[in-house]
C-alpha cells in the first residue's frame, strides 16, 4: 500500500516495530508499563526492597507516578532524581506521597 502523504512528509519509512522507550520491558520487549518496572527495579537495587516497599511506582506514557509513603524525605527526593535517569522518563508525578516511619 502506498501512502503519498506519508512519503512527502518523509516518514515513509516508520518502522512499526520500534518500540518507544517508555514501553520496553525489563528484558527489552514490549510491556505497556515497562517504564515503572524498570524503575522499582532501579529503585529496589539501589535503596533496597525495604526502604521501597510502601511506595508504588506507576506510568501514564513517559510519566513516572509515585503513590504511598516513603521513610524520609531525603529518599524520596533521591528516589525522584533516579526515576528521570531511567530511559524513557521525561517527568514525575507525586500523587500524595508522605513521609511515614513506623508500621502504619
Amino acid at each position: 500500500m502506498y501512502y503519498p502523504t506519508l512519503m512527502r512528509l518523509g516518514i515513509g519509512d516508520i518502522s512499526l516495530d520500534a518500540v518507544p522507550p517508555e514501553r520496553v520491558g525489563l528484558h527489552g520487549e514490549y510491556d505497556h508499563n515497562g517504564l515503572a518496572k524498570r524503575v522499582r527495579l532501579k529503585c529496589v537495587g539501589t535503596f533496597g526492597s525495604e526502604a521501597m516497599d510502601r511506595l508504588s511506582i506507576r506510568q501514564r506514557g513517559s510519566v513516572v507516578v509515585l503513590y504511598g509513603c516513603v521513610p524520609s524525605r531525603d529518599l524520596l527526593d533521591r528516589v525522584v532524581r533516579l526515576a528521570m535517569q531511567v530511559e524513557g522518563a521525561t517527568s514525575l508525578e507525586l500523587r500524595g506521597v508522605e513521609v511515614c516511619t513506623g508500621a502504619n
